[in-house]
């Protein structure tokens, strides 16, 4: 049988003649149980021998004949590869003789053979459709964007078919699902309880030109979104280059559309809006503190009828955001070094770190080493939160309360501006819409007897040029590293994206090195070229107590979009260790560029993340908060790590 039965006919013999010591023969009599239906312990995995059984599933025992599975064939592997109760009943037809092996040894198959993983997850994909639901879901809303209009209703069925994993009540039309709702809500514009239509655009029209002086800007708590107030009950959104950002908009007004509901039908049971503090305000004051009972009026009343209205430019020649962008870069560098990026000198290196605006620069900033302790003083003497919890590092717990020790004197905030200008430090204001702050850093200006003790306090052996960019987000990361290869050429020294990310095995706070990515929707996977050039033992110092992961990350097209099914199928099939938003799309440009010539194969590429969340675990997923003290350590130990890697370089 383990020939002949696909996958098992790909393990090499050495893994079969293994894998018949841990098999266990077992005979079943003529309607006897072999699998109950939504059992959560047994996780055997069955190959049958001789005879046959019947799939039967007892919510809908009216449904026609049961599913028959014969001689030669396997069941039951979803429940240890998917973590998940048993979805039918398997009963013997006729008398039936198996082989069966637990659930943990069918992993360990999976886990240490490729061919077999390869196989398996073929079958899956195509025979059992399990990313069906994610196909589907996409498809219907390509297909509106096509049209130029998007209707939820007819998306909202595709959604919750999705069984999102951070939207576990998705289905469920009685509980509020707080935790999502926050989720969605932090992602979403603040007027969302009193927007009735908006107005999706990759460009500005002509029309609305400068729209920062035409309309009030509406802010987002978790996301970067240029947002305007149109006119009362209407929205323009600018949104990014690329699908990503369109999706995880309307993926979280699907989830926000569910739960609205679900609050609107409790304000009805209630006896109406003379009843809304009956709703359950405690709970969603979380979300809306100030002004929670108006929200409930508002949801009472909007019935989420959204006019959602896409307008895509087909024959645009103006300059697309991220052109503008880099655009200003080209500017900045005209200003550090007095000419164009083009004609930089042969041995200046440009080191390109994708990050925040805050790490870097902190690792950087003299004003900060100066004034380490005065901050660490400042914060436990005024009761700061963050000084509250423990700290390994204590020069983490002065980077994390820098920006409320600024933010309390206007003298400090001059003081540390005027500094950091000085140590080369140079600020661009203006994000052209992409969302992307900029950080240009001359580090022959670098005070480094100054800067962050965890990194070398001597210059560089070679002039460089670092260019710290903000979180592009999904698709975006493409346009905009594309456009930084096109500037500085054969100067890019090396690219260095530090993210946060979702862990698929480990901890909170672990940090995650990746050799690889799988792009989600093409299903394609990128092997980072070279090694890496990274000191493991030195990044795994850094941080004693948090664990170092190295392996493939999974580049997801939508964070929202993940059910527990595909997040297991990535983890097992693909041994993804954890899953973020734009590795691949930065890689797969990276490595077109250098093999048509346009930056040097020597361009070191690093990937780096700490995990913020576990996706697969409803204690510590996106809906619950990290704490600084949580975050804040493998942020600045990867931070100093890979500063001290291109200093070295």
């Amino acid at each position: 049988m383990l020939d002949q039965v696909i996958p098992f006919r790909y393990l090499s013999p050495e893994q079969r003649e293994a894998l018949r010591g841990d098999l266990t023969e077992e005979t079943f009599e003529p309607g006897e149980v072999l699998i109950e239906q939504g059992d959560r312990e047994d996780t055997r995995v069955f190959l049958i021998a001789e005879g046959s059984v019947r799939l039967l599933d007892r919510r809908f025992a009216d449904r026609g004949p049961p599913r028959t599975v014969t001689a030669g064939h396997y069941i039951g592997e979803r429940a240890a590869l998917f973590d998940e109760p048993r979805a039918v009943e398997v009963q013997a037809a006729e008398a039936v003789r198996a082989l069966t092996m637990s659930g943990d040894r069918f992993l360990r198959l999976v886990h240490e053979s490729t061919p077999f993983a390869q196989a398996l997850g073929g079958i899956l994909r195509s025979k059992q459709a399990i990313f069906a639901p994610f196909d589907r879901f996409l498809l219907e809303l390509l297909r509106a964007v096509g049209r130029g209009s998007i209707d939820l209703e007819r998306l909202l069925p595709f959604y919750q078919q999705l069984e999102p994993a951070l939207h576990p009540g998705a289905t469920n039309p009685d509980e509020l699902d707080i935790g999502a709702l926050t989720y969605a809500v932090r992602r979403l514009p603040d007027n969302l309880t009193r927007t009735l239509a908006f107005y999706l655009t990759e460009t500005l029209p002509a029309l609305y030109v400068d729209p920062d002086s035409r309309f009030r800007a509406v802010p987002t708590a978790a996301r970067r979104r240029a947002v305007y107030e149109m006119i009362p009950g209407k929205n323009m959104v600018l949104v990014r280059d690329g699908a990503s950002d369109l999706v995880d908009l309307i993926s979280c007004l699907c989830l926000y559309t569910i739960e609205a509901r679900k609050i609107r039908r409790r304000v009805r049971d209630r006896g109406g809006l003379d009843f809304v503090g009956e709703v359950g305000l405690d709970s969603l004051a979380t979300i809306w503190p100030s002004d929670t009972a108006d929200r409930v009026k508002e949801i009472a009343m909007h019935h989420e009828d959204f006019r959602i209205e896409v307008h895509k430019e087909p024959n645009d020649y103006n300059s697309a955001h991220a052109e503008t962008w880099c655009k200003q870069i080209a500017e900045a560098t005209r200003t550090l070094y007095g000419c164009d990026p083009a004609d930089l000198p042969s041995d200046l290196a440009v080191h390109v770190i994708s990050s925040n605006t805050h790490s870097v620069p902190n690792c950087l900033s003299p004003w900060i080493g100066r004034n380490a302790q005065d901050i660490l003083e400042w914060g436990r003497s005024s009761g700061h939160p963050f000084a509250d919890d423990l700290w390994h590092d204590e020069y983490d717990l002065a980077c994390a309360l820098a920006r409320d020790y600024v933010g309390a004197s206007p003298e400090r905030r001059e003081e540390r501006a005027r500094a950091e200008r000085q140590a080369g430090i140079l600020n661009l204001g203006w994000t052209a819409f992409t969302g992307i702050a900029v950080q240009l850093i001359d580090t022959a200006r670098v005070q480094w007897s100054d800067t962050d003790p965890g990194i070398p306090n001597a210059a560089p052996s070679r002039p460089s040029l670092v260019v710290n960019i903000d979180y592009a987000f999904g698709e975006q990361a493409e346009h905009i590293v594309g456009n930084l290869a096109s500037l500085f050429g054969r100067n890019l020294a090396s690219v260095n994206v530090l993210g946060k990310a979702g862990g698929l095995v480990g901890e909170r706070g672990d940090v995650l090195v990746a050799t690889g990515f799988v792009e989600q929707y093409r299903n394609h996977f990128h092997a980072i070229p070279g090694d890496g050039r990274m000191d493991l033992s030195r990044l795994r110092a850094r941080l004693p107590d948090r664990r170092v992961h190295v392996g493939t990350m999974l580049t997801v097209t939508g964070t929202l979009l993940q059910n527990r099914t595909m997040l297991h199928f990535n983890r097992h099939i693909w041994r993804c260790m954890g899953l973020e938003m734009e590795g691949a799309f930065y890689l797969r440009h990276l490595v077109q560029s250098m093999n048509r010539g346009a930056i040097s194969q020597d361009v070191a590429l690093r990937f780096l993340y700490y995990t913020s969340d576990l996706p697969l675990r409803h204690d510590a997923n996106l809906s619950a908060r990290l704490r600084a003290a949580e975050g804040v350590p493998p942020l600045y130990a990867v931070t100093r790590e890979v500063l001290t890697e291109i200093l070295e370089l």
